[in-house]
């Protein structure tokens, strides 16, 4: 009799694992590599590098030579609003309209800081940051 090698080997944040469960919740691959999924996703990279997310609840097909990677959640708020992301560079106009305001009349400001952001600039977000949208001056009647 003859014994089929069931081990699935695979990649997780540049780190090889060997499983013989090809089906596992995102949340236990997640742990498998030391993360807390309340912290950070699960993502399956493709040929092109580019990632799928899955929630923490989802069943993952785990194939022979697929790559994970984990990344972090990154919570924020823009006029108390509540968004997340795994993407820390973004551009400011894009957050102005994910705001639900105009790029062209409008600044964002970090909190804390006395400067608004401009919208053509990238900004890194951090978790946690908290951003209110300004309006450019307007004249008075």
């Amino acid at each position: 009799m003859t014994t089929h090698d069931t081990r699935i080997r695979f990649t997780l944040d540049n780190r090889q694992f060997t499983t013989i469960d090809g089906d596992q919740e995102a949340a236990s691959l997640l742990r498998l590599a030391g993360r807390d999924p309340s912290h950070f996703d699960l993502a399956r990279v493709d040929d092109e590098g580019d990632e799928t997310f899955f929630r923490d609840s989802d069943i993952v097909r785990i194939h022979p030579g697929d790559t994970f990677v984990s990344r972090p959640v990154l919570p924020f708020t823009i006029d108390g609003m509540g968004y997340t992301t795994h993407d820390e560079d973004q551009e400011v106009a894009a957050l102005l309209q994910l705001a639900g305001v105009d790029p062209n009349k409008h600044y964002l400001a970090r909190v804390g800081e006395a400067t608004h952001l401009n919208p053509a600039e990238l900004v890194t977000i951090h978790a946690g940051d908290e951003f209110v949208t300004v309006r450019h001056a307007s004249p008075v009647a």
